[in-house]
């Protein structure tokens, strides 16, 4: 009953609040929701009310991505009945998925058919992204993609509270941290979700980083590895590089925290990423394997692509995004290409590019050729099987998202992935 209730007083334009209830259980999707989702409360003049489900966590099988990101985010002054109505809706809302969530897990057992979509609370997100109603007319039929509108998206305010805000310097004191210049570096490897098989052309070797590494701390940066226990190892000591992935101190708070302080950040394609994006990060991606979900977003954002081959033959960058939009899609897994890991010298180079774009982020005119063909090639997608991309939440996210991107591979990239 409340998540019929507050999606339905979503949808009252002068109702002043807005609920978004995010994929607790994953750090990207939340983190992108959330972003997307102040950028749309805003344009409606309302408030973001953020909820989500916490009870029970083992016996309904299901984590919560980090505490903090729901509990700690701080994006405007709460009022003391927005705290009371925060409190009392997210009470509801975590009593009503207790019942759901064991009657699907009961459910289950008796059918074959998908019911992912009924795990979790998905209260304001098809708003923010748009469903397959949004796309078709009463003729069922498609509207043109150039009619398909990008999302408004605004540089937000997110921050901790002061109280955390001092907490976190606090637990961080002994390190003597120089704030304004922290560049946060990850690296998705096969020990967190201890996924070894299972995907491994989206993990990267953490020591092919190490000149990049050493590079910013000689122009001034301090570094710190970001990331989760159990990491791989890195075999860099430095006074200026912190290896904060193997800490015990690790908390769900500092993450936000060190995120929020980082002038950069530099990573592959994981949860991570996306908490960059949300407190407005440059973002140097490295040892990308995915196009259109996860390309480049801001003007001085840049990227850097895996190498492939197929058939034993090397793949241009081109041909790759040609591929059946299942190579596309992040939830199919890609078995019949080989992918090469970014070299030491490519990262470094890149590293290069990035750095000397940020205080003038315009395109070369390669780059511009290639996100006019990444725009193209998308709408041909589109065109022959519209179905197969949108399959989260029946949404037009990445397609919206697709036209947002304003960032680029870097023109290294472009080069050795032979576009032309």
């Amino acid at each position: 009953m409340i998540y019929f209730t507050l999606n339905y007083l979503n949808k009252i334009k002068t109702f002043p609040y807005f609920f978004l209830t995010p994929l607790v259980y994953a750090i990207g999707n939340s983190c992108e929701e959330i972003k997307l989702a102040e950028s749309y409360v805003s344009k409606k003049k309302k408030k973001l009310i953020i909820l989500h489900p916490y009870s029970l966590t083992f016996f309904l099988k299901y984590r919560i991505c980090n505490k903090s990101l729901f509990k700690d985010l701080n994006y405007y002054k709460e009022t003391n009945f927005e705290k009371i109505l925060k409190s009392l809706l997210n009470f509801l809302l975590d009593k009503e998925f207790v019942i759901r969530r064991i009657f699907i897990i009961f459910l289950k057992k008796f059918t074959k058919k998908n019911l992912s979509r009924y795990n979790f609370p998905i209260i304001g997100i098809e708003q923010i992204f748009g469903t397959k109603k949004d796309i078709t007319d009463h003729r069922k039929e498609l509207i043109e993609y150039e009619k398909i509108k990008k999302f408004f998206v605004k540089e937000n305010n997110f921050d901790l509270n002061y109280q955390k805000n001092k907490y976190c310097e606090e637990k961080l004191k002994k390190f003597n941290l120089p704030y304004e210049r922290l560049v946060l570096v990850h690296v998705r490897d096969d020990q967190y979700r201890k996924d070894q098989g299972r995907k491994d052309y989206r993990n990267s070797d953490i020591n092919s980083y190490i000149e990049s590494i050493k590079f910013l701390i000689n122009k001034g940066y301090f570094v710190i590895r970001a990331g989760k226990k159990p990491s791989n190892k890195i075999s860099l000591k430095d006074k200026n590089f912190l290896d904060y992935s193997t800490f015990d101190l690790q908390e769900d708070v500092l993450d936000l925290f060190l995120m929020k302080k980082a002038k950069y950040f530099i990573g592959t394609q994981s949860g991570i990423l996306d908490l960059a994006q949300l407190f407005n990060k440059p973002i140097l991606q490295t040892n990308m394997v995915e196009i259109f979900s996860k390309y480049p977003f801001k003007k001085n954002d840049r990227g850097i692509f895996k190498s492939m081959k197929k058939n034993n033959e090397f793949l241009s960058i081109t041909d790759f995004i040609k591929l059946n939009y299942e190579y596309h899609n992040p939830s199919h897994e890609i078995d019949d290409l080989i992918f090469y890991e970014n070299t030491e010298e490519q990262i470094y180079d890149s590293l290069n590019e990035f750095l000397d774009i940020q205080q003038n982020p315009i395109l070369t005119k390669d780059q511009k050729k290639f996100n006019e063909f990444i725009l193209s090639e998308h709408k041909l997608h589109y065109s022959n099987n519209p179905n197969q991309l949108f399959t989260e939440y029946d949404s037009l996210k990445v397609a919206r998202l697709v036209k947002n991107s304003e960032g680029c591979l870097t023109n290294l990239n472009l080069k050795n992935l032979n576009f032309n």
